[in-house]
């Protein structure tokens, strides 16, 4: 990655924050995008100590065009042109279906999809007026639902079928792809998932939860010219929590739904 710019949205905190710490580790410089300055400053002079790459910041909500083409245009003159767009911020809350309110709704639409969206628009229209580049989407596991997250299942799948429209639109000049981590234990992971449930995780193929370096790991091959003939996927980081296993946010019980299959009479 020497020589690359990567831009990690979110990257003060959590996931992002160790996609940051081992993208500088492979010869990256950075930009860290987040609402919240504070965690991004401290972020960036960890990673600058432990690595010696170059690490700038920047405040931008996702939600707001506005906040994106205006990070765009301070990348821009720090950077010239940004190479990797890693668009890991994201969130949302868990409710059954049928509790989820118009607002909340929409809120964890623009966040997780619409967001997206724009930040890969107008940094992709900088990649393909520029040397091209290559994306990678952060979503979740999509393909087998996801109860008590309805709106982010919803969102998630949309960025997952953006990514591979804009992989043929865009062919050789920006690569697209998505990285979908499974259970990891992240501040964000447990505020989403009921506790109790959390004890069913085990339930999936590898009987484990996720160290966020390896999620890390799967980001940073797909940014990288070691997948450059990787475009339009979806790489599973889940334990093979997209085969087998719980994957809901919510006990049964908060579905009015049976906990066990009746018999046949």
């Amino acid at each position: 990655m020497a020589g690359q710019i990567a831009l990690v949205t979110g990257g003060g905190t959590g996931l992002g924050r160790v996609i940051a710490q081992e993208l500088a580790e492979c010869g990256a410089d950075l930009m860290l995008a987040a609402r919240q300055v504070e965690r991004l400053e401290e972020a960036a002079r960890e990673i600058r100590a432990s690595t010696g790459r170059r690490v700038e910041v920047s405040h931008c909500n996702i939600r707001e065009r506005e906040s994106i083409e205006a990070l765009a245009a301070r990348a821009g003159e720090l950077f010239g042109q940004v190479d990797v767009l890693i668009n890991n911020a994201g969130g949302q809350f868990p409710s059954p279906a049928r509790a989820i309110r118009p607002r909340g709704w929409q809120a964890v639409i623009d966040l997780n999809l619409t967001g997206t969206w724009n930040m890969t628009q107008v940094f992709g229209n900088q990649m393909l007026e520029g040397r091209g580049g290559s994306i990678v989407n952060v979503i979740a596991v999509v393909g087998r639902g996801f109860p008590g997250l309805a709106h982010t299942a919803a969102a998630r799948a949309g960025v997952l079928e953006l990514t591979r429209t804009l992989a043929y639109e865009w062919g050789a000049r920006v690569r697209l792809n998505c990285v979908a981590p499974g259970p990891f234990r992240t501040a964000g992971f447990d505020a989403t998932y009921d506790l109790e449930q959390l004890t069913g995780m085990d339930g999936i193929p590898t009987g484990r939860f996720g160290q966020p370096r390896e999620a890390a790991h799967a980001v940073v091959f797909l940014a990288s010219p070691a997948a450059s003939y990787i475009t339009g996927e979806v790489l599973y980081v889940a334990g093979g929590q997209q085969l087998y296993g719980r994957n809901q946010a919510l006990l049964d019980a908060s579905f009015d739904r049976p906990t066990k299959t009746r018999a046949p009479e």
